[in-house]
Protein backbone atom coordinates (compact mmCIF):
# COMPACT_ATOMS: atom_id res chain seq x y z
CA UNK A 1 0.00 0.00 0.00
CA UNK A 2 2.69 2.35 0.89
CA UNK A 3 3.59 1.82 -2.85
CA UNK A 4 0.81 3.26 -4.17
CA UNK A 5 0.00 5.81 -1.37
CA UNK A 6 -1.56 8.24 -4.18
CA UNK A 7 -4.06 5.82 -5.07
CA UNK A 8 -5.57 6.11 -1.41
CA UNK A 9 -5.26 9.92 -0.45
CA UNK A 10 -9.00 10.59 0.08
CA UNK A 11 -10.11 7.48 1.68
CA UNK A 12 -9.14 9.27 4.97
CA UNK A 13 -10.85 12.31 4.16
CA UNK A 14 -14.07 10.28 3.32
CA UNK A 15 -13.83 8.87 6.71
CA UNK A 16 -14.29 12.49 7.85
CA UNK A 17 -16.92 13.49 5.36
CA UNK A 18 -19.50 10.54 6.14
CA UNK A 19 -18.53 9.37 9.58
CA UNK A 20 -21.88 7.40 9.72
CA UNK A 21 -21.88 5.46 6.78
CA UNK A 22 -24.29 2.48 6.48
CA UNK A 23 -23.04 1.12 3.13
CA UNK A 24 -19.90 1.16 1.41
CA UNK A 25 -19.50 0.23 -2.21
CA UNK A 26 -16.35 -0.75 -3.60
CA UNK A 27 -16.12 -1.41 -7.43
CA UNK A 28 -13.40 -3.00 -9.74
CA UNK A 29 -10.81 -5.21 -9.31
CA UNK A 30 -8.05 -2.23 -7.46
CA UNK A 31 -11.34 -1.21 -4.94
CA UNK A 32 -11.39 -4.92 -3.30
CA UNK A 33 -7.67 -4.50 -2.09
CA UNK A 34 -9.17 -1.29 -0.40
CA UNK A 35 -11.68 -3.39 1.96
CA UNK A 36 -9.57 -3.97 4.67
CA UNK A 37 -8.94 -0.24 4.63
CA UNK A 38 -12.27 0.67 5.06
CA UNK A 39 -13.12 -2.08 7.48
CA UNK A 40 -10.56 -0.30 9.42
CA UNK A 41 -12.06 3.41 8.96
CA UNK A 42 -15.72 2.07 9.20
CA UNK A 43 -16.01 -0.53 11.59
CA UNK A 44 -19.96 -0.93 11.51
CA UNK A 45 -20.40 -0.25 8.05
CA UNK A 46 -21.24 -2.99 5.51
CA UNK A 47 -19.37 -3.56 2.61
CA UNK A 48 -19.78 -4.44 -0.70
CA UNK A 49 -17.71 -5.36 -3.24
CA UNK A 50 -18.57 -5.49 -6.85
CA UNK A 51 -17.07 -6.54 -9.98
CA UNK A 52 -13.92 -7.78 -8.55
CA UNK A 53 -11.92 -10.71 -10.42
CA UNK A 54 -11.75 -14.00 -8.69
CA UNK A 55 -8.15 -14.21 -7.01
CA UNK A 56 -9.35 -10.52 -5.77
CA UNK A 57 -12.35 -12.00 -4.44
CA UNK A 58 -10.70 -14.57 -1.69
CA UNK A 59 -8.27 -11.96 -0.63
CA UNK A 60 -10.86 -10.03 0.40
CA UNK A 61 -13.11 -12.69 1.82
CA UNK A 62 -9.88 -13.54 3.69
CA UNK A 63 -9.34 -10.05 4.91
CA UNK A 64 -12.92 -8.94 5.99
CA UNK A 65 -15.04 -12.45 6.22
CA UNK A 66 -18.29 -10.36 6.86
CA UNK A 67 -17.83 -8.14 3.03
CA UNK A 68 -20.39 -8.70 1.00
CA UNK A 69 -18.58 -9.74 -2.14
CA UNK A 70 -20.64 -9.63 -6.09
CA UNK A 71 -18.27 -10.76 -9.03
CA UNK A 72 -21.07 -8.86 -11.33
CA UNK A 73 -19.41 -5.89 -12.54
CA UNK A 74 -21.41 -2.81 -11.27
CA UNK A 75 -23.77 -1.82 -14.06
CA UNK A 76 -25.36 -5.64 -13.90
CA UNK A 77 -26.10 -5.57 -10.03
CA UNK A 78 -28.61 -2.82 -7.98
CA UNK A 79 -27.47 -1.32 -5.63
CA UNK A 80 -29.08 1.29 -3.60
CA UNK A 81 -28.71 3.48 -0.25
CA UNK A 82 -25.00 3.65 -0.52
CA UNK A 83 -23.04 6.20 1.69
CA UNK A 84 -19.82 5.91 -0.54
CA UNK A 85 -19.00 4.26 -3.42
CA UNK A 86 -15.18 3.61 -4.39
CA UNK A 87 -14.13 3.11 -8.28
CA UNK A 88 -10.40 2.40 -7.89
CA UNK A 89 -8.34 2.23 -11.48
CA UNK A 90 -11.63 0.59 -12.82
CA UNK A 91 -12.70 2.96 -15.55
CA UNK A 92 -9.57 2.55 -17.89
CA UNK A 93 -10.67 -0.80 -18.81
CA UNK A 94 -13.84 0.98 -20.23
CA UNK A 95 -14.32 1.81 -23.72
CA UNK A 96 -16.27 5.59 -23.65
CA UNK A 97 -19.85 4.42 -23.56
CA UNK A 98 -19.53 2.00 -21.18
CA UNK A 99 -17.78 4.29 -18.99
CA UNK A 100 -20.73 7.05 -18.85
CA UNK A 101 -23.11 3.71 -18.06
CA UNK A 102 -20.80 2.27 -15.50
CA UNK A 103 -20.69 5.99 -13.89
CA UNK A 104 -24.59 6.28 -14.20
CA UNK A 105 -24.44 3.12 -12.20
CA UNK A 106 -22.27 4.49 -9.46
CA UNK A 107 -24.84 7.75 -9.28
CA UNK A 108 -27.64 5.30 -9.23
CA UNK A 109 -25.89 3.52 -6.38
CA UNK A 110 -25.62 6.28 -4.08
CA UNK A 111 -27.57 8.09 -1.70
CA UNK A 112 -28.32 11.98 -2.19
CA UNK A 113 -25.37 13.52 -1.02
CA UNK A 114 -22.90 10.06 -1.08
CA UNK A 115 -19.80 10.29 -1.66
CA UNK A 116 -17.69 9.34 -5.00
CA UNK A 117 -14.13 8.64 -4.75
CA UNK A 118 -12.40 7.63 -8.40
CA UNK A 119 -8.97 7.27 -9.53
CA UNK A 120 -8.02 6.32 -12.82
CA UNK A 121 -4.96 7.16 -15.39
CA UNK A 122 -4.86 10.04 -17.37
CA UNK A 123 -4.32 10.71 -20.87
CA UNK A 124 -1.65 13.78 -20.49
CA UNK A 125 -2.30 14.88 -23.83
CA UNK A 126 -5.03 15.98 -26.23
CA UNK A 127 -5.22 12.84 -28.29
CA UNK A 128 -7.81 10.23 -29.14
CA UNK A 129 -6.90 7.27 -27.31
CA UNK A 130 -7.89 3.74 -27.93
CA UNK A 131 -8.05 0.68 -25.93
CA UNK A 132 -4.50 -0.55 -25.94
CA UNK A 133 -2.74 -3.64 -24.65
CA UNK A 134 -0.44 -2.79 -22.12
CA UNK A 135 1.23 -4.77 -19.02
CA UNK A 136 -0.73 -5.22 -15.99
CA UNK A 137 0.15 -3.05 -13.19
CA UNK A 138 0.04 -4.96 -10.82
CA UNK A 139 1.18 -8.36 -12.41
CA UNK A 140 4.24 -8.51 -15.12
CA UNK A 141 2.89 -11.51 -16.72
CA UNK A 142 -0.79 -10.44 -17.68
CA UNK A 143 -1.96 -7.78 -20.39
CA UNK A 144 -4.67 -5.84 -19.80
CA UNK A 145 -6.50 -3.42 -22.45
CA UNK A 146 -6.45 0.10 -21.00
CA UNK A 147 -7.89 3.24 -22.29
CA UNK A 148 -7.08 6.77 -21.06
CA UNK A 149 -9.35 9.17 -20.18
CA UNK A 150 -8.64 12.82 -20.05
CA UNK A 151 -9.51 14.44 -16.76
CA UNK A 152 -11.51 17.23 -18.42
CA UNK A 153 -14.01 14.52 -19.69
CA UNK A 154 -14.70 12.18 -16.80
CA UNK A 155 -15.20 15.83 -14.58
CA UNK A 156 -17.93 16.34 -17.50
CA UNK A 157 -19.84 12.96 -17.40
CA UNK A 158 -19.73 13.66 -13.78
CA UNK A 159 -21.65 17.09 -14.11
CA UNK A 160 -23.78 15.76 -16.18
CA UNK A 161 -24.95 12.65 -14.62
CA UNK A 162 -25.29 14.28 -11.44
CA UNK A 163 -22.22 14.66 -9.37
CA UNK A 164 -20.92 17.96 -8.01
CA UNK A 165 -17.26 17.72 -7.82
CA UNK A 166 -15.37 18.50 -4.35
CA UNK A 167 -11.89 18.02 -5.43
CA UNK A 168 -9.73 16.77 -7.95
CA UNK A 169 -5.92 15.82 -7.68
CA UNK A 170 -3.56 13.94 -9.77
CA UNK A 171 0.10 12.09 -9.25
CA UNK A 172 2.45 10.28 -10.80
CA UNK A 173 2.55 6.96 -10.60
CA UNK A 174 5.87 4.87 -11.71
CA UNK A 175 3.77 2.21 -13.69
CA UNK A 176 0.60 4.00 -14.06
CA UNK A 177 1.97 7.30 -15.00
CA UNK A 178 -0.74 10.31 -14.30
CA UNK A 179 -3.18 9.10 -11.77
CA UNK A 180 -5.91 11.27 -11.68
CA UNK A 181 -8.30 11.44 -8.34
CA UNK A 182 -12.00 12.61 -8.34
CA UNK A 183 -13.74 13.29 -5.11
CA UNK A 184 -17.69 14.42 -6.22
CA UNK A 185 -20.99 13.68 -4.23
CA UNK A 186 -24.45 12.66 -5.33
CA UNK A 187 -26.55 15.82 -5.99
Amino acid sequence: MNDNAELFRYAGELSCMREEAERILLSGTASAFLAPLFRTLYPDSAIIVSGAEEEAVSEVLADVPDADVDPRPIEATQFSGIDIAVSMLAVQRLETRAMTGYLFSLHDSLAEGGNLLLSFPAEDALVLSPMREIDSWYAMDRKERMKRYRAEDVLQALSLIGFSVRAIESDRNADLGTVVSIHAVRR
